[in-house]
């Protein structure tokens, strides 16, 4: 058994499997909801590859607007790390489209201030649009 950062049992496999599940798009709506709140609810406690996992995890769903919110919900503990913002991106496009939707402000203005420090970051930005 792996442990995460924080020396507990890493949650890396279940993630994975909730992945796979979404993948397949064999569940219900409310079954792909429980799904996605079960990845959002414990968001803050992951160590970095966990959130990693869960990113791809949502990602599996594709764009749909309840993966794109999910997405958004986690943003603000995932963007404190630089690590995740690239890895944040890709999920976004890859739920949310490339337009940036109202509810992504925030998470978009958090990019910008990381884009400061990242010169890779601030090039993929402007591939980004405003919803209008």
């Amino acid at each position: 058994m792996s442990l995460n950062q924080y020396g507990m049992p890493s949650r890396v496999p279940a993630i994975a499997e909730i992945g796979r599940l979404l993948a397949e798009q064999q569940l219900s709506a409310a079954e792909q909801q429980r799904a996605l709140d079960l990845l959002v609810q414990d968001h803050a406690d992951l160590d970095e590859v966990e959130s990693q996992a869960a990113l791809w995890a949502i990602a599996q769903l594709g764009r749909s607007e309840a993966a794109c919110a999910a997405l958004l919900a986690c943003a603000d503990t995932w963007l404190h790390s630089a690590e995740l913002a690239s890895s944040f991106l890709d999920g976004y496009s890859q739920v949310c489209g490339n337009r940036i939707v109202p509810a992504a402000a925030p998470a978009f203005a958090q990019l910008q201030q990381l884009a400061q420090y990242d010169a890779e970051l601030a090039a993929r930005l402007p591939l980004f649009e405003k919803a209008p």
